[in-house]
């Protein structure tokens, strides 16, 4: 039996891995990282923040059906701002940038949190809920504890296949469609 928290966290990975069946494992590790994490790890400056928003927006790219708001942490606090869905009903730029940058400053993330969620999905794996291409998912997940939790980029298959293209938010700033 499992909590609320890893039943919600069930749902997310199966969401992501209905959307992007692609998805390798270090496309799962930068999910967990930014649910845990958030996006500090994403911002430079807000001159290079601004410029590389505005040119994703004016060219997201081709991708799966997304939703604009993709809650990515089982608690609600993290989410990912989808950028075609954000471009195609021209929402204000300014405002995304502005949550993204406060998000980056002010959101705390947590190691043991992302250790938590590395284990959900690994339980997952154990009680054969996910592919067998995550077989040796627990590899991975020790090498990036053992590297200190980096951040990481997304695959090469999962670039090509769904040119990613979001922007993660704390869900204590809003972002909406009115």
């Amino acid at each position: 039996m499992c909590s609320d928290l890893e039943f919600r966290f069930r749902e997310i990975i199966g969401s992501h891995l209905g959307r992007y069946p692609l998805m390798t494992g270090s496309d799962i590790y930068k999910l967990l990282f930014q649910a845990a994490m958030g996006s500090s790890h994403a911002i430079i400056d807000i001159d290079s923040a601004r410029s590389s928003l505005e040119r994703e927006l004016i060219n997201p790219g081709n991708g799966p059906e997304e939703p604009l708001k993709d809650i990515i942490s089982p608690c609600g606090r993290i989410a990912r701002i989808n950028l075609r869905p954000y471009a195609e009903k021209k929402l204000d730029t300014e405002t995304l940038l502005l949550e993204f940058i406060r998000t980056g400053r002010k959101f705390t993330g947590s190691e043991d949190t992302l250790e938590l969620y590395c284990s959900w999905f690994i339980h997952m794996n154990d009680i054969n809920l996910l592919p067998a291409k995550f077989m040796d998912i627990d590899t991975l997940f020790m090498y990036m504890m053992s590297s200190g939790y980096p951040a990481v980029h997304h695959s090469a298959i999962y670039r090509n296949a769904y040119s990613p293209a979001y922007r993660v938010i704390a869900m204590e700033y809003k972002i909406t469609a009115d």
